[in-house]
């Protein structure tokens, strides 16, 4: 067996507590190992640990940070280097942050920032530095590398930007790469190229990579092993083959079950949320998230049971989840329903720009989910923003027969009130001075209510019914979680009693396990209010699991519109084949089962 370049031996790491008063083990016991021309990936969701891991095996870790362990690279302990020798070793391992804009120096030529590695490490000159730059980025599929070469950061898209930050990595010539989320918030078309890039110099390179993810499907086709990390502890480990045939502890399989993937039926998220390293329980760390949990695991953390290559720490591991296949639509539609909503040749325009959005016309029905899909710079936002009548737009958008914008003023605010919105980052869209009962009032207010009482109660009426606790109005945004946050904003949009909700990007900064529950929510929600949704998205199999008809958008334009069964199993457009590729799709296997 080849020797691993980079070693995690009982890695741990303990940060000061917030708030003062002792320390917080947000890292216990990892190990974990990176070889020659292989993946590594380290899966969990937020707050698990995964970039805590890596930021210890590279030394960057906040002042007051105690590890614990060892991080071998080449042999060689990282943890007990001083800095002086730490810069020369990290120019030998690759770095990839999960956000390129915030990464890179937006003062900074790309080809200087690329160049800088090589210079520092290498010790070559100006001109062979940014020979050396040129060669990078075309390397990592940039067009026209030396005439992007003086560009700044800003004026590349942000499969670009992640493009230029593999480039820099590269710089030195690493043994090793850590990619930390390197595909959150791309389109999966693009995600899909930065993940062939990375298998591609993987190999040219003899790289070894370690991959961090929260997705699974992510990394399943590239992945070689993978460790499996929830609340600063391994549960699974493995030869990531054999993982994705049969994962073994509850919470891998919750991590699986919890992915939307095309032809899926059924989509089950994980009940609960992480526990911070303050509540976390004595024994098992997901015991009070497990649907299998026994007496004997509050006893202690379950000892590994295989060895260091493969291994599982549970007392009870399940057997396989079994997912079903099939399609659930709508129960609203019916044939004949007229029309809610119709846009009729809808374009917009910035300036003297080609139209962001041109000759849209779609129709959507009461109780119907219309999914839009297609990558960044299509037009799916502005075509948002539009059936809110939130830019200017030539065309017609008419609600119940009526063309919303020649109504009289009263009218129009009524109409509007018909249609609510959910952004893409709840934080962005929450007021933070204002707590969430104040948040939910304010709509309740401009319908009607203005009676204290009444106000709290439907306030807490409306919280139990996106599945959140009463007592969370007396919070403020920043005081819950992400998924709360979202769910929140679901809540606001109801206290208008809406007849439809244009849903912008609502699961893509979440957790795939957050995604599942908010999805979950969104059908059920549904059902019981009669609401139809616009469903806009680059995740074509989330869209798929709610939509019951969807629209491809390619450069401002609908490239195809169908049901979602028939757009899956037969696309008629090729861009629409693309993103049907890109997709993690449920195969015919042990994990599936047929549901009429």
């Amino acid at each position: 067996m080849t020797a691993p370049l980079l070693s995690l031996k009982q890695l741990g790491v303990s940060l000061p507590a917030i708030g003062g008063g002792g320390r917080a083990q947000v890292l216990e016991a990892l190990d974990l190992e990176v070889r020659p021309g292989q993946m590594t990936a380290l899966v969990g969701e937020s707050g698990s640990g995964k970039t805590i891991a890596a930021l210890a095996a590279m030394r960057l870790l906040p002042r007051g940070a105690v590890t614990t362990g060892q991080a071998l690279f080449e042999g060689t302990d990282l943890l007990v280097q001083d800095e002086r020798r730490m810069r020369s070793l990290r120019g030998r391992i690759g770095m990839v942050f999960q956000n390129p804009l915030s990464a890179l120096n937006p003062s900074a030529t790309i080809g200087a920032q690329v160049a800088e590695g090589h210079r520092l490490h290498a010790g070559g000159g100006r001109a062979e530095a940014r020979a050396r730059a040129i060669d990078l980025l075309g390397e990592v599929g940039i067009p026209g590398p030396a005439r992007r070469l003086d560009d700044y950061p800003h004026q590349f898209s942000g499969g670009q930007r992640q493009r230029v930050m593999i480039a820099a990595a590269l710089a030195c010539n690493p043994s090793v790469l850590i990619a930390d989320e390197p595909t959150t918030g791309l389109d999966p078309l693009v995600a899909r190229q930065i993940l062939a890039l990375l298998a591609r110099l993987q190999v040219s390179h003899r790289l070894g990579v370690l991959f961090i993810t929260h997705d699974l499907s992510i990394v399943e086709r590239h992945a070689d092993r993978l460790t499996v990390l929830y609340a600063g502890r391994a549960v699974e480990w493995g030869e990531a083959r054999r993982f994705f045939a049969n994962p073994r502890h509850p919470y891998s399989q919750a991590l699986l079950t919890a992915v939307p993937r095309l032809g899926q039926a059924t989509l089950r998220g994980i009940p609960g949320t992480l526990p911070g390293p303050s509540a976390r329980p004595p024994g098992c760390r997901f015991a009070p998230r497990c649907a299998y949990h026994r007496p004997p695991c509050d006893d202690g953390f379950p000892p590994a049971l295989g060895d260091a290559e493969e291994a599982v720490a549970c007392l009870f591991p399940p057997p396989p989840p079994v997912l079903a296949q099939g399609h659930l639509p709508s129960p609203e539609l019916r044939p004949g329903l007229a029309p809610l909503l119709v846009l009729e040749n809808v374009t917009v325009r910035y300036g003297s720009a080609a139209p962001s959005l041109q000759d849209v016309s779609l129709t959507l029905r009461r109780g119907e989910c219309l999914g839009i899909v297609g990558e960044s710079g299509s037009g799916k936002s502005t075509l948002g923003r539009a059936i809110l009548h939130m830019l200017a737009f030539e065309g017609r958008i008419l609600l119940d027969g009526q063309v919303v914008a020649d109504l009289p003023v009263a009218d129009r605010r009524r109409a509007r009130r018909r249609i609510q919105v959910v952004f893409q980052d709840p934080r962005e869209s929450l007021n933070p001075r204002l707590r969430i009962h104040d948040t939910l009032a304010e709509p309740l207010r401009l319908g009607g209510v203005r009676e204290r009482g009444r106000l709290g109660r439907e306030v807490a009426a409306l919280l139990e019914k996106v599945g959140l606790d009463p007592s969370l109005a007396t919070r403020f945004p920043h005081q819950i979680s992400g998924g709360q946050a979202q769910r929140v904003a679901v809540a606001r949009a109801l206290a208008a009693r809406p007849e439809i909700i244009v849903l912008d990007e609502p699961t893509s900064a979440l957790d795939v396990s957050t995604q599942a529950m908010l999805l979950t929510l969104l059908r059920d929600l549904a059902r019981a209010e009669h609401v139809a949704y616009v469903l806009i998205s680059h995740d074509l199999a989330a869209v798929s699991w709610l939509a019951d008809r969807i629209a491809v958008l390619k450069g401002g334009r609908i490239v195809e519109l169908a049901d979602t069964d028939t757009l899956i199993a037969s696309p008629q457009d090729a861009y629409s084949v693309a993103l049907i590729a890109t997709a993690p799709r449920l195969e015919r296997g042990p994990l599936v089962s047929i549901e009429a």
